[in-house]
């Protein structure tokens, strides 16, 4: 066959593969794959009827709780949000709350963020008190960094949520009390609410805001006589989900993958058993393979800079890619032994028509095993 023919193929295959996986990227990106969706410990609350809705599913300990407790309508405004660490997040914003006005407030009112890494760092200072038709409305500024596990698994096409789970600030009228959504503080048909339009989201675009409803045991009665230890709490939350934006993530780990499967690509052409050609190209076998370990550990350096992200995350898709060029070097390498071994020892696969196998397979090779990956892990 030609080697024109060959090449045509090879360009071919790889364009498929190239395909096969702009296909999954484009399925993955748009799914939104959020994993609230997939918790029915967790209920999405969007308007006040599907809140009366999940407030009837309601059973054991808290099923009057909706009718008996003391609704208190809380809201939210978020001023920044930043990734301390993968598993730490700093908020920034204000909480409201609007009480009936026979309670006492100072026993009611407030709240405290479970999740909070370091409490004597966090900010919770009243910002207004203002009495109003049925009821005192009182807002605090908050500046928290609560920690949360997140599933990085997709990166650099993953979907976070970031949320803050409220308790009452007096514990002992937990029973008594219930944060419900205020619903009247925002437009009903934004999908995106309680957010300052001056934001900096970062590395991150905000998709959705929402209130849920999570519930949560802790087997324990945490110390109250005659309280069962196997009830569930539902509880409040304030939700932002987030999708990373790809574009840095592909500048910062492709980019550099690809330069070196093209330098390693110009040195399987460079690749001969032509004494003339080696001459011309200053071929040898000892400076191919150290032109490979070289690029080895270009590729590990980088590939612990991303790992460093992730430490206590499993592996993350784009870390096949790395894998990938790893075993990838390691076969051109291999190659280049066999090939230096000439018709001594040589394959005849490899011999064939000066390594032209090799030199032909190069890009559908790589480019599907990275296409198996993508169909495997994302």
């Amino acid at each position: 066959m030609k080697k024109s023919s060959l090449w045509l193929i090879a360009a071919s295959v790889s364009l498929i593969a190239i395909l096969v996986i702009a296909n999954k990227w484009a399925i993955t990106f748009k799914a939104n794959d959020i994993d609230h969706k997939n918790d029915e410990s967790i209920s999405v609350i969007h308007n006040p009827n599907e809140m009366e809705a999940y407030f009837k599913t309601w059973s054991g300990s808290d099923q009057n709780k909706p009718k008996m407790a003391i609704n208190i309508p809380t809201g939210f405004f978020i001023q920044s949000i930043a990734f301390q660490s993968p598993n730490e997040v700093n908020l920034t914003g204000i909480i409201w709350q609007k009480l009936p006005l026979d309670v006492n407030d100072s026993i009611m009112a407030g709240f405290d963020f479970p999740e909070q890494v370091n409490s004597g760092s966090t900010v919770i200072e009243e910002l207004y008190s203002y009495e109003q038709a049925g009821s005192k409305l009182k807002g605090w500024y908050f500046d928290t960094t609560v920690r949360q596990v997140f599933d990085y698994t997709n990166y650099p096409f993953d979907y976070v949520t970031a949320w803050l789970r409220l308790w009452p600030k007096n514990f002992n009228y937990d029973d008594d009390i219930l944060f419900i959504p205020d619903f009247d503080a925002y437009d009903p048909s934004d999908q995106i609410f309680g957010l300052d339009t001056d934001i900096v989201f970062g590395e991150w675009n905000i998709e959705e805001t929402f209130f849920s409803y999570h519930e949560n045991k802790y087997n324990t009665n945490f110390g109250y006589t005659g309280e069962s230890t196997a009830d569930s709490y539902h509880e409040f939350y304030i939700n932002l989900g987030l999708k990373r934006d790809i574009i840095d993530a592909i500048i910062l780990n492709l980019i550099p993958l690809f330069v070196v499967a093209l330098l390693l690509f110009v040195l399987m052409m460079t690749v001969t058993n032509n004494k003339d050609l080696s001459n011309k190209f200053g071929f040898n076998t000892s400076g191919a393979i150290a032109t490979c370990s070289a690029l080895f550990f270009i590729v590990l350096l980088a590939h612990i800079q991303v790992r460093q992200q992730f430490l206590d995350s499993p592996i993350v898709y784009i870390e096949y890619f790395y894998l990938i060029m790893y075993i990838f070097i390691v076969l051109c390498a291999l190659n280049f032994y066999a090939l230096s071994m000439g018709n001594e020892n040589g394959s005849n696969l490899i011999l064939y028509r000066d390594n032209l196998i090799s030199k032909v397979a190069f890009w559908p090779l790589l480019i599907w095993m990275i296409a198996l990956a993508t169909i495997c892990f994302l």
